[in-house]
């Protein structure tokens, strides 16, 4: 019996690759919410929780669509998450992920456009453009610090502190 060959293994490849993306970037945007919420810093662990939470449904987006395509999904996260605990340092970190995604994704959707599937391509795009909102709010975070260092600090865990007492 001869090989079955799917049409659609270059979607499915760069599908996959974006599943594992997206894998490590949840883990690392929990394990950071989890730092941040330990530290005090409720504003921005709460934004970093709503991150995560959209990544997955990315994860189950793209993992919905290589099924589709015929494939089988790799739930496996393309990196490690890292153990960082300064504040500018994870910001740093989530930009420089939010940037590596961005670009992948824009070059999944060019290559997908060349293997002739236009709603894996769609895909990568719509994708981008949401990864493009995380960097523009993490960009922000990380610009406050350091503009405003421990002062911007203090005030994320003041408002923490206020929530706290009227419990």
């Amino acid at each position: 019996m001869e090989d079955i060959v799917n049409n659609y293994q270059t979607s499915i490849d760069l599908l996959n690759d974006a599943v594992r993306r997206e894998i490590a970037s949840s883990m690392q945007y929990i394990y950071f919410h989890i730092r941040m919420e330990d530290a005090g810093y409720e504003y921005v662990a709460r934004y970093m929780h709503k991150v995560a939470i959209e990544e997955m449904r990315h994860v189950e987006m793209l993992a919905e669509r290589i099924l589709f395509l015929g494939g089988d999904v790799d739930l496996n996260p393309i990196e490690p998450t890292r153990q960082l605990h300064e504040m500018e340092a994870m910001f740093d970190f989530a930009v420089k992920l939010e940037e590596s995604t961005i670009s992948h994704y824009n070059s999944a959707s060019a290559q997908c456009a060349s293997a002739g599937d236009s709603v894996t391509q769609r895909m990568f795009q719509d994708l981008a453009a949401e990864e493009e909102e995380h960097l523009d709010n993490f960009r922000n975070e990380l610009q406050n610090m350091m503009e405003y260092g421990q002062l911007y600090l203090a005030m994320q865990s003041v408002g923490h502190s206020k929530a706290i007492s009227k419990k």
